[in-house]
């Protein structure tokens, strides 16, 4: 199997799902170290911050953050976000639940294309950062109470 485009922060969260995982994309189911996979979805700066909240030991997954993640965040280290706007609860639209399960699928150009692009022209880069330079994030939620589906709740271009 070849290599997966998992960020280097989500490798203990996002769990593979789906035959189609491959080093241009992979989709996973994200889980708590505690192994739940519920959590309360917390959004800020129009969804370029995601954090997530374990439903059952509280600990906060950093899912998603446009400044660190991706080709514009990590690569090209662009920061246009205001650390001070506040997070909202994501609550869900049809039962007023809070508890998600979420589905994340990375999408990559691959880790040649990162060498040819990055690694040659900047030694501060390694091979091993291709995963999070990624090119495109999609989040999916649902409702862990009424399984209504938020398919794509995020659909972000990172380049």
């Amino acid at each position: 199997m070849s290599e997966l485009p998992i960020p280097s922060r989500l490798v203990k969260n996002l769990f593979p799902i789906g035959e189609d995982n491959n080093e241009f994309r992979v989709t996973g189911i994200i889980k708590c170290e505690c192994g739940h996979e519920l959590f309360e979805v917390y959004e800020s700066n129009d969804k370029e911050l995601v954090n997530l909240h374990c439903c059952e030991c509280g600990k906060e997954i950093m899912l998603f953050d446009a400044v660190k993640d991706g080709w514009n965040g990590f690569v090209c280290k662009m920061d246009s976000i205001d650390r001070n706007m506040p997070y909202n609860k994501v609550i869900c639209y049809e039962c007023n639940s809070s508890h998600y399960t979420v589905i994340t699928t990375i999408y990559s150009q691959g880790k040649q294309d990162f060498y040819d692009e990055c690694i040659s022209n900047d030694d501060s880069f390694s091979i091993d950062d291709w995963v999070n330079g990624f090119e495109w994030i999609q989040i999916s939620l649902k409702c862990g109470n009424c399984q209504n589906s938020e398919e794509q709740w995020l659909d972000l271009e990172t380049m």
